[in-house]
């Protein structure tokens, strides 16, 4: 194995680039290149023994040193030409030419030669098995011209005793089985190699098929999904909103008349329902948002009034847990052109899981503008001083139904991975940082598509 491997670069040196692009090709060509290397020297051992028992060696023997001499020279015709077609085609035809020639000239049907003449047909199926008809072309023509020299001249021209011819009979055919082993061995590894990609191709079909059922079921289970949330979003929100819409009018009668036991009770209806309502939005929404049925409605917004009604509608939740709640803004923000229900709603999402995370601390919301090389921003950050996050928490935030510590706080978790794919909708993201034991800060970033000065032209 470590001579073959050491062999191999120089027998590539023969192989043109376009030949070592495919597998079958490159072994083909090396294939070629060492019998063409090798193969001669079987030709120089009964040359030589011819040579050696012939007294006058005239234009036939030359003419045979000729044809097996050629035969070192096409691994460099492979080389030159760029394709193995026409070397092929020359190394068919000259030992086909050498086997039927050589046989004529020397013994006939006991010629050391004929042997190479079965060795020559499959050699020409091998290299040239996409022109077929060529190779029995050319297999009939030269049967042909050896038939009729037959003919014509009677009987086989006795050059070399038949008797002297046995030995170098005995090394060709030992020879040309060597040979032909080598090319069987050849096609047994290339049969195998076959058998085991057509088993990968048949594997790789059979998972193809269950894969396309699998998603054939999958797209069912889907269309069965988005037909169920569609028919239990009007289900389910209508009742809450009638139980909250309820509890709000009883809830106004009790502070009223001083009933505030009864108010208090009210006010944690209201409040789980609107906590319902929250995780049933979440849920409905995120199979919308993950097949793009939301659509973006785009307009002007009043970034600064904006803040100030998310602010309000926070600020209670935000109390709850004894916290702190501050509105920051360094400028006036003026307008910018988004979908204001989803910002809203990115902005709720990211003040209440503040407020969620954090007891007795202080949760700050700010926001500024950014002017950057790819257009004007606005950054809008909700910062907590809650429990926060260590590094190794932060890549899976943003997943479907993740929560740090479920146990511990209520929700779906998808409070943030909804806002997220919403940021995304708005041509923006969400980045965070956070400390564990020291609180956290979620950035919003999004583009100002028109600036102020555009809205009052």
């Amino acid at each position: 194995m470590g001579l073959t491997n050491r062999l191999i670069p120089y027998v590539d040196w023969f192989i043109p680039v376009d030949l070592q692009k495919s597998t079958s090709s490159l072994w083909q060509a090396r294939i070629f290149v060492i019998s063409h290397v090798l193969g001669p020297f079987s030709a120089v051992a009964i040359l030589g023994y011819l040579y050696h028992v012939q007294d006058a060696h005239d234009w036939v023997f030359w003419t045979l040193c000729a044809l097996c001499g050629s035969f070192w020279l096409l691994p460099f015709a492979l080389r030159q030409t760029g394709h193995l077609f026409k070397p092929a085609l020359y190394s068919f035809c000259a030992l086909t030419t050498i086997s039927v020639f050589g046989s004529f000239y020397y013994g006939g049907v006991s010629s050391p030669f004929l042997p190479w003449f079965l060795t020559a047909q499959m050699l020409g199926f091998f290299y040239l098995s996409d022109r077929p008809r060529l190779v029995i072309g050319c297999i009939a023509a030269s049967l042909t011209a050896f038939a009729a020299a037959n003919l014509l001249t009677g009987s086989f021209p006795h050059r070399v005793p038949i008797q002297q011819l046995s030995t170098v009979g005995m090394i060709s055919a030992c020879a040309a089985t060597i040979y032909n082993s080598m090319m069987a061995i050849y096609y047994a590894q290339v049969m195998v190699s076959n058998s085991a990609l057509q088993r990968e191709i048949t594997n790789h079909v059979e998972t193809q098929v269950k894969l396309n059922v699998t998603k054939q079921e999958a797209e069912r289970a889907n269309e069965a999904k988005a037909v169920f949330l569609a028919k239990m979003s009007h289900q389910l929100r209508t009742p809450l909103n009638a139980i909250i819409g309820y509890s709000e009018i009883l809830l106004e009668d009790a502070e009223t008349s001083d009933a505030m036991n009864d108010a208090e009770e009210l006010r944690s209806i209201n409040n789980a329902g609107r906590h319902l309502l929250s995780l049933v939005s979440d849920v409905l929404d995120m199979p919308k948002i993950d097949s793009d049925e939301i659509a973006i409605c785009s307009s002007m917004v009043d970034l600064d009034d904006c803040l100030e009604q998310v602010s309000a509608t926070c600020r209670h939740l935000i109390s709850q847990n004894g916290n702190t709640f501050l509105l920051e803004k360094i400028e006036d923000l003026g307008w910018i052109q988004t979908d204001e229900t989803r910002l809203r709603q990115i902005l709720i999402n990211l003040l209440g899981n503040a407020g969620k995370f954090t007891h007795d601390g202080e949760v700050v919301l700010r926001a500024r503008r950014l002017a950057t090389s790819d257009g004007n921003h606005v950054l809008i950050s909700v910062k907590d001083t809650g429990i926060g996050m260590s590094p190794t928490d932060l890549p899976n935030l943003f997943q479907d139904f993740r929560q740090l510590q479920p146990n511990t706080f209520k929700g779906t978790g998808l409070g943030l991975a909804i806002s997220q794919r919403l940021a995304r909708l708005l041509d923006g993201n969400i980045s965070v940082e956070s400390w564990l034991g020291r609180g956290s800060e979620f950035t919003l970033r999004l583009p100002v598509v028109v600036q102020a000065d555009a809205i009052e032209a």
